[in-house]
């Protein structure tokens, strides 16, 4: 019996590291199809396009250590913020805090959203992915879309620390999509919450990243308006959108506005608005913009 006490540990050592060195997609964003699923119409007038960006917070899948959420109360949770979605029939979803797998409460939450908001083309990229085969935690960014999504690329942020470590742990999710006939790059984003001088760095990192091609920033920059970061995207000069407004998070008596929806700059801001639903602990912020060359 000491044999089995001994292999045991060293199996399941064995497993993680190979989760997580050669399993984990790493690098790679994930591009999905869910061809059954209808397309939702879409409140946008030719020429324009609503986006929307959302942290759910996992889905309140996790509670606390070792307990977790029931299956049936994350779908009930995942249902609520799905028709708050589809009320504002955007045409792509930025979503933070999502998670793919979860073990002991195994829903996939990107694509449940992407079921019952009638958005079809989903793309996902990892954060992190922990445990070993078929009983891990897997989560990041996700993008939910009425039109064809190509992978671009996940890049590790600034600050990145090894595998096995969950806590602010940040990807960049990156895809392309056409608007108007041409290719714009959309990124999925959760920065830095902890160091804000790391949050920086990630922003000046993104905005090399991104170059002089037309992007799309948009999710959880855990960057206030009047921070260095906001301001850095705003003096680039490459970026359109709400740089100011009413607060998406909100914990106890913190009420701030750290997400956020950047389009290229060119693109004409028709509309941005925050939704009063506490569903998760930051609202959905919609932004529509008009497209222009």
């Amino acid at each position: 019996m000491l044999w089995v006490v001994v292999a045991l540990p060293l199996l399941f050592v064995a497993l993680f590291a190979l989760n997580g060195l050669v399993l984990a997609d790493r690098g790679a964003p994930r591009v999905r199809h869910f061809a059954e699923v209808p397309v939702a119409p879409s409140r946008s007038a030719p020429g324009e396009v609503t986006f929307v960006c959302y942290n759910i917070a996992k889905g309140f899948a996790h509670k606390g250590g070792l307990k977790f959420e029931t299956r049936a109360n994350v779908e009930a949770k995942l249902r609520q913020m799905a028709a708050v979605i589809r009320a504002e029939q955007p045409d792509v979803v930025f979503l933070s805090e999502a998670l793919t797998e979860l073990a002991p409460c195994n829903v996939d939450q990107v694509a449940f959203l992407a079921r019952e908001c009638g958005l079809p083309h989903v793309a996902t990229g990892e954060n992190y992915n922990v445990g070993v085969p078929f009983c891990r935690v897997v989560g990041g960014n996700a993008i939910l879309s009425r039109t064809p999504l190509a992978p671009v690329a996940n890049i590790d942020l600034v600050g990145r620390k090894r595998f096995w470590v969950t806590q602010n742990n940040r990807r960049a999710l990156f895809v392309s999509a056409e608007f108007a006939g041409r290719p714009v790059l959309m990124a999925a984003l959760h920065n830095d919450s902890f160091d804000m001088r790391n949050n920086e760095a990630q922003t000046r990192q993104l905005l090399d990243y991104v170059g002089d091609r037309p992007a799309v920033l948009a999710g959880d920059f855990n960057n206030r308006p009047e921070d260095r970061s906001i301001k850095l995207i705003r003096e680039s000069g490459k970026f359109a959108g709400a740089f100011d407004g009413p607060p998406t998070f909100f914990e106890g008596k913190r009420a701030e506005r750290i997400d956020f929806i950047f389009a290229p700059a060119g693109w004409e801001l028709l509309e941005s608005k925050v939704i009063a639903d506490d569903t998760s602990d930051h609202r959905p912020l919609v932004c529509r913009f008009k497209i222009k060359g």
